[in-house]
């Protein structure tokens, strides 16, 4: 800065030469902007999909049972986690347990259909085959930076398995006491019926273990492939009502009954039951 008659100010080539660092510093800050509003956007977009996600299968940490607990099934398109369409409507069956569309299941942003696109303001992709859902994230092309969620290329697993351990009560002359899991050897002529109810799209249904038992007898287990393969959903992720009744020879028929939580992926929940 020079001083002329007791004045200050700048000349020219020390403006230009501000003006020039001012743009160098800008233009090496902008990138870095960029980068971290997209770092932001593709942070939002996984626990957006995390969020859809678990309104689809349910959260087994809370536990909540989501559309495949109501429906029975995935949906076919996104459309049907906020619009009912002709889906059957709420309504409780054995035990109370839940059936039929019960939603929206995911609000996210101003409106119940924004939660259908990313930060970038493009639609997230979802696959009912699959069960994946993904953001193309920064870039359109299919790259790198593209947002799957789950992150594995595995499709989802909306099924898992129930194992069902009976104790039914018995009594000779003198004493009472559980039989765990009584077998047809011990007790020849023993009768049972083991029920699980599960939602047929959105309709309650069950499938059971009746008559004498199969096999060795009990336990039973309830999966996408037994006792009846015709129904492999049956075993969906969600709320199930299970009853069971026995009579062992010489016996009153027993009973019981219980709700129970099935996780997706294949995991598999065990529920003891005791007939008395």
């Amino acid at each position: 800065m020079t001083a002329r008659g007791g004045r200050g100010g700048f000349t020219l080539i020390e403006v230009i030469v501000v003006i020039a660092v001012v743009s160098i510093l800008a233009s090496m800050a902008v990138p870095y902007a960029v980068k971290f509003i997209d770092q932001g956007r593709m942070e939002s977009a996984r626990r957006q999909l995390e969020q859809i996600h678990d309104a689809i299968l349910g959260d087994p940490g809370v536990p909540t049972g989501g559309y495949v607990g109501d429906m029975g099934a995935m949906p076919a398109s996104l459309d049907h986690l906020f619009a009912r369409g002709a889906l059957p409507l709420r309504s409780y069956g054995t035990l109370g347990v839940k059936y039929g569309w019960d939603g929206p299941y995911v609000r996210i942003g101003y409106s119940d259909n924004a939660f259908r696109y990313d930060g970038w303001g493009r639609a997230l992709v979802y696959s009912s085959a699959t069960g994946r859902i993904y953001s193309q994230g920064p870039s359109t092309a299919t790259t790198a930076d593209d947002i799957w969620f789950p992150a594995s290329a595995s499709a989802v697993v909306p099924t898992g398995r129930l194992l069902v351990n009976l104790y039914v009560w018995f009594t000779d002359n003198t004493t009472g006491q559980y039989v765990l899991n009584p077998q047809p050897a011990a007790f020849p002529g023993m009768q049972m019926d083991v029920r699980m109810y599960y939602s047929a799209n959105g309709i309650e249904a069950y499938r059971s273990y009746s008559g004498t038992p199969p096999g060795t007898g009990p336990p039973y287990l309830f999966s996408p492939t037994s006792p009846d393969s015709s129904a492999p959903l049956s075993t969906h992720a969600g709320f199930h009502a299970v009853t069971a009744t026995c009579t062992l020879p010489l016996h009153p028929q027993a009973s019981g009954q219980a709700v129970v939580y099935i996780p997706g992926n294949n995991r598999q929940t065990q529920v003891n039951l005791y007939l008395k």
